[in-house]
């Protein structure tokens, strides 16, 4: 018998779990974690680009599901409804990260032989990837959150424009529009670079 499986033997859907979470049932949020929490970090690591903060944003989306189930739309599908949480979380963590950083901190003293090498790479290769992964920082931290939470659903998570839409709540010509300029500004901003 499954972990997260019913008397009968029959694994629970995420409707059926979130019925339970409504109902105050604390044991259902163990299946509801264990089936989405690799997507929702996907989600949170492509906007925050740190892995410390997104398993933050994962922990705060789980957090924010149980105390709003009764919340949710029992007509609705569940991972839709988590990725709007967890994508909302993300550009709340964004923005307090972003207020608290007022000047980049520089390495610290020491060796950093080790941090960055790679293996076959000369170091004119080494620089310019360096600058190339800074621009591309510096191009995503500029758009628009909405247009950024977009384009990191559609390119990292590789989501269809209809669940982008779903997951933000918005209408899908928006979604588009969206997507669009986002990608024309990140073309405008990256002109000219190459690896």
């Amino acid at each position: 018998m499954a972990p997260w499986s019913n008397a009968a033997g029959m694994v629970p859907s995420d409707r059926d779990l979130m019925a339970r979470l409504t109902a105050g049932d604390r044991d259902a949020l163990d299946p509801l974690m264990e089936r989405h929490h690799r997507r929702l970090y996907r989600i949170a690591l492509g906007y925050l680009r740190d892995p410390d903060l997104a398993l933050d944003v994962v922990q705060e989306t789980f957090v924010k599901a149980f105390q709003n189930a009764s919340r949710w739309d029992t007509r609705a599908e569940v991972a839709p409804w988590l990725a709007r949480i967890a994508v909302n979380q993300s550009i709340d963590q964004y923005r307090k990260v972003r207020r608290r950083r007022t000047a980049e901190e520089p390495l610290a003293e020491g060796d950093h032989s080790s941090t960055l090498t790679v293996e076959d790479a000369s170091p004119d290769a080494l620089v310019r990837g360096r600058e190339i992964g800074e621009r591309i920082r510096i191009a995503l931290d500029v758009l628009p959150e909405r247009q950024r939470a977009v384009f990191v659903l559609r390119h990292c998570e590789e989501m269809t424009l209809e669940e982008i839409a779903e997951s933000l709540q918005m209408n899908l010509g928006t979604v588009k529009s969206a997507l669009h300029r986002a990608v024309r500004r990140l073309r405008e901003t990256l002109e000219g670079v190459r690896a």
